[in-house]
């Protein structure tokens, strides 16, 4: 898979304005996108407190289980103010979970490289989303996406680390780090497709579909500079 080369301004990502949308629709819009947010959370700390099992000593292990507790962490944050916008936060998540099942179900986590290669790469992706999504919504969401983000650098870079030391020590390493990188992006793309068709609540909060394409064009471009850093600029 060939990661494009145009990447967007992120300064020309900008949401509608109020006399475009229907307030109810524009609010509803923001419940679900964030909804779906906090979700993709909560699964990260799930995945993160799973890898724990795969850990390949007690020092690893304790210091992954830290940076799960760190991820529920963050889901709190993000399920606060959803409750502060919507009063059924339930329908608001329910929006973009059978999308957010599908990536995270299919991410090919069978041991602790493939753990690490996810929390570098689909975590960032995660991440990478919420801070488009911080630039587009009002102040008191954008506090808590940025409250939802802190700190994130010491687990992108623990994961690093452990994926440098398999590389030095594991002749596999390097097919297994780009076959699950290639299986992260390519799920990733195939279900931001399925939310788009499925809500157009992407649509209503970044301001229209192509301002919806730009955010994944910067996503994937953030994506590709990550794979450099592994030495992995094409994923075929």
């Amino acid at each position: 898979m060939n990661l494009p080369d145009q990447r967007p301004d992120p300064g020309s990502l900008r949401p509608v304005s109020g006399g475009q949308q229907d307030k109810q629709g524009t609010d509803e819009a923001l419940a679900a996108v964030l909804g779906g947010l906090a979700y993709a959370l909560l699964r990260v700390f799930r995945l993160s407190a799973e890898a724990t099992g795969f850990a390949p000593s007690l020092a690893a292990a304790e210091r992954q289980a830290a940076f799960a507790v760190e991820e529920h962490q963050r889901f709190r944050a993000l399920r606060k103010r959803l409750g502060a916008v919507t009063d059924d936060p339930e329908a608001a998540v329910a929006r973009f979970r059978p999308a957010l099942d599908a990536f995270y179900d299919a991410t090919p986590i069978n041991g602790w490289l493939e753990a690490q290669v996810f929390h570098f790469v689909g975590d960032t992706i995660t991440a990478d989303f919420a801070e488009l999504f911080g630039g587009v919504v009002d102040e008191r969401t954008a506090a808590a996406v940025r409250e939802a983000l802190t700190g994130r650098g010491a687990h992108e870079g623990f994961a690093l680390e452990q994926i440098d030391r398999a590389r030095a020590t594991q002749a596999d390493a390097e097919d297994r780090i780009v076959a699950v990188a290639s299986k992260i992006v390519g799920e990733a793309i195939n279900r931001v497709r399925d939310a788009m068709f499925a809500s157009d609540s992407l649509e209503v909060v970044f301001g229209g579909p192509d301002a919806v394409k730009d955010a994944v064009l910067e996503i994937l471009g953030r994506h590709r500079e990550r794979l450099e850093r592994l030495g992995l600029d094409r994923l075929d």
